[in-house]
C-alpha cells in the first residue's frame, strides 16, 4: 500500500503532463497516481502513453459520476490506496517537497489532515488567506473561514469512508473537506507553499459556470447545501458566516433561475442571524426586481470594487 495518493482529475488539457510531472519530482517516492479523465472521448490518454510504463500511474476514465469537477473526482476517489490521499488539479503544479513536508507532520504529530499554501505565480502572492505561522487548526477555524482561499493538502484516507463529493454540484468541495474536518475536529497548517495554482486560466472550470445554465444551477446547489447541512454548526459556532453563504445562495438562486428558494433562504438567514436583516432583504428585493444580467453585472463590479479598495 502506498503511503500517498494522488488524485489527478482532467479534461485532457496539455497542462496534464506538467501536473503529473511535478507529482513524479517529489523528493517523497512512495506514491501512485490516479489520472481520471471526464471525457468521453479519452481526451488525456494520448497524453499519458509515455508515463503509462510506470506502474504508479493508473488512467481510468469517469463513466459512473455526472461529469464534472466533483463526479470526476469521485472517481478518482473510489480507486486511492494510499494512507493519505490529496487532489492536484491538472493546471497545477506541486513544488518538489510537498509530499515529504506534510506526510512527516502527519506522522510526528498524528494528524489526519494536514495542509499548506499555495502560490499564484501571475499575482506573485500566496493564494490562501494566512497568519504568518504555521499551527494547529480546528473545525470552527475552518468553517468559519479563518483559512479562506486556496491550499493543498493530504487528509487520512481512513478518514474519508464512503464520503464523496456532491457529484450533482458544480464545484462545492467545501462540502466534503467540512465533513472531514468534523470527523477529525483537527488538523495543522503549515505556513509554506506547497504548489502553484493557476488562478487565471482562460478555461478554468470554475469560469464556464457563469456561460452555462445548467452549470449555474448546479452551482447554487453548492450554497444551497452548505446553509443546509451545517446549518447547526454555523448557529453554534459562526452565524455571521452563515449570512455570509446565504448572500451568495440567494445570488446564484437568482441566475440559475430558482426564484422559489430565494425567501426560504432569506428567511433561514434570518433566524439564524437576526441582526443581518439589514443585508439579507434588500439584497433580496434587488434580486427579484432587477433581471438577472444586471444583477451579475452590479455584483461582480462591485466585488472587484471592494477587492481594489481592500488591497
Amino acid at each position: 500500500m502506498p503511503k500517498i495518493s494522488i488524485i489527478i482529475p482532467t479534461i485532457g488539457r496539455k497542462s496534464l503532463v506538467k501536473a503529473l510531472e511535478s507529482v513524479l519530482n517529489q523528493t517523497f517516492q512512495d506514491f501512485e497516481v490516479i489520472v481520471t479523465d471526464d471525457t468521453e472521448d479519452e481526451k488525456a490518454k494520448p497524453l499519458l502513453i509515455p508515463y503509462l510504463k510506470d506502474k504508479r500511474i493508473k488512467y481510468v476514465v469517469n463513466r459512473k459520476y455526472m461529469h464534472g469537477p466533483t463526479g470526476n473526482k469521485n472517481n478518482g476517489l473510489d480507486q486511492i490506496s494510499g494512507e493519505y490521499f490529496g487532489i492536484l488539479d491538472d493546471d497545477d503544479e506541486l513544488f518538489p517537497q510537498a509530499f515529504e513536508k506534510l506526510y512527516k507532520i502527519a506522522k510526528e504529530k498524528g494528524y489526519e489532515m494536514i495542509f499548506a499554501n499555495c502560490f499564484d505565480n501571475i499575482k506573485g502572492e500566496f493564494t490562501g488567506k494566512h497568519y504568518e505561522k504555521s499551527e494547529e487548526v480546528s473545525f470552527s477555524d475552518i468553517i468559519c473561514g479563518k483559512f479562506e482561499g486556496e491550499y493543498w493538502g493530504l487528509t487520512k484516507t481512513s478518514l474519508l469512508g464512503k464520503d464523496r463529493f456532491f457529484e450533482e454540484t458544480w464545484g462545492g468541495e467545501d462540502l466534503l473537506w467540512w465533513k472531514l474536518w468534523k470527523k477529525a475536529k483537527k488538523g495543522f497548517y503549515l505556513h509554506e507553499v506547497v504548489r502553484k495554482y493557476t488562478i487565471n486560466s482562460l478555461d478554468a472550470v470554475s469560469k464556464q459556470v457563469f456561460l452555462d445554465k445548467e452549470k449555474l444551477k448546479r452551482a447554487f446547489l453548492n450554497y444551497k447545501y452548505s446553509v443546509e447541512i451545517f446549518k447547526e454548526d454555523f448557529k453554534k459556532l459562526c452565524p455571521r458566516r452563515y449570512l455570509k453563504i446565504s448572500l451568495m445562495a440567494i445570488y446564484f438562486a437568482k441566475l440559475s433561475g430558482n426564484y422559489k428558494e430565494i425567501l426560504k433562504i432569506a428567511f433561514n438567514s434570518f433566524k439564524i442571524y437576526p441582526k443581518g436583516i439589514f443585508f439579507i432583504f434588500p439584497f433580496v428585493f434587488f434580486c427579484l426586481i432587477f433581471p438577472k444580467n444586471f444583477v451579475f453585472w452590479f455584483s461582480e463590479n462591485l466585488r472587484k470594487k471592494l477587492k481594489e479598495k481592500i488591497k
